[in-house]
């Protein structure tokens, strides 16, 4: 049967699958030709990491084999497993084109070291935050390899984009990545990083692009009418920890009516609009 990286088709369970897939951003490295694209390059994986394990935790894919569809088949279910397996072929692909550089080229890799403070603490976080959605395995049995041209940097990441774009078809979790991609941008939170976020996410997660673009431009309420009590905006339960985006909101034509009360727009901690 076919094997990649130590993991034969067929022989590990779905989050298994999953898991491995996630691993795999974990061991990409970049030759010292991507220069200061490096830094955006990696960013732009990440992305494509983050993407792929927020869809797992909008599916419980590490706990429900279905995948939030009770209904669903076992052929859909082995398509999501080959999909995810796919994934894996991919990066072995890139590890076997690393592998035919010669050494009579330059095959040195760059490192955290040659990135500037910004984009180390935002890829570290995005780390962390992909980190969080899975189980910690030893299944794969593989060492870290680097990309050495572009073109090959391109067809992993589009590939993979592809991949994914069929899962989230198979079994669509809109809402709850929808939430998920709301508490990233909120985890960001500094406005360089969501910057950078925004530019590095196009074509690779809209959803990610998207939160990022919302959270630097804030929110925009326009004719607003309030009856009674009424909460519109963002709020955060009253055992929020941490920061949030700091960005500035429009009002425009917002009317409460006399005797009424609102909250419109950012509420983090502390006692509650609604536990009055």
């Amino acid at each position: 049967m076919a094997e990649v990286f130590g993991i034969v088709v067929g022989a590990v369970g779905l989050a298994a699958a999953f898991t491995a897939c996630v691993d795999c951003f974990e061991y990409v490295q970049f030759g010292r030709h991507f220069g200061r694209d490096y830094q955006t390059d990696l960013l732009a994986l990440n992305c494509s990491r983050l993407r792929l394990s927020r869809w797992g935790q909008a599916v419980d894919i590490l706990n429900d084999p279905k995948m939030g569809r009770p209904d669903a088949t076992s052929e859909q279910i082995q398509t999501v497993k080959d999909t995810l397996y796919q994934i894996l072929v991919l990066f072995a692909d890139s590890e076997k084109t690393s592998q035919q550089y010669t050494t009579g080229e330059d095959l040195s890799v760059l490192s955290s070291d040659s990135m500037d403070s910004t984009f180390l603490a935002l890829n570290n976080k995005m780390r962390e935050l992909a980190i969080k959605r899975q189980k910690r395995s030893n299944i794969l049995k593989i060492t870290q390899w680097a990309l050495y041209r572009r073109s090959e940097f391109k067809n992993l990441i589009e590939g993979i984009s592809t991949l994914i774009d069929n899962i989230e078809k198979i079994f669509p979790a809109p809402q709850a990545q929808a939430t998920l991609v709301k508490q990233e941008a909120t985890e960001l939170h500094d406005r360089g990083a969501l910057e950078l976020v925004q530019s590095a996410a196009e074509g690779v997660d809209s959803l990610l692009q998207n939160a990022a673009k919302e959270a630097l431009s804030g929110h925009r309420y326009l004719k607003v009418l309030i009856k009674g009590r009424g909460q519109s905006g963002d709020v955060v339960s009253s055992d929020w920890h941490g920061k949030a985006v700091g960005a500035s909101h429009l009002y425009n034509g917002v009317v409460v009516d006399a005797g009424g009360e609102a909250l419109i727009g950012n509420q983090y901690g502390g006692k509650g609009f609604w536990d009055d």
